[in-house]
């Protein structure tokens, strides 16, 4: 299972929100190149994961304050 946190138009933005889970102690958390509508944007997931980890590992990335994490199959 993956999680996605956000996705960033800009990089920086992104950099720092990944700054802030790996500083929260959160494993896992990666950014990943892509595009949406012909424009560049980075997303930043945290997987794979076990599935029992979801919940509670979305709940300590809300109260980081980055919204509630999406589950992601690609």
């Amino acid at each position: 299972v993956v999680l996605q946190v956000a996705s960033f138009t800009t990089r920086g933005n992104a950099d720092r929100a990944l700054a802030m889970l790996r500083g929260a102690g959160i494993d896992g958390a990666s950014l990943e190149d892509g595009a949406a509508n012909g424009r560049p944007v980075w997303r930043l997931r945290v997987g794979p994961l076990a599935r029992q980890a979801v919940a509670s590992l979305s709940t300590r990335i809300a109260g980081l304050g980055l919204g509630t994490p999406q589950l992601v199959q690609d």
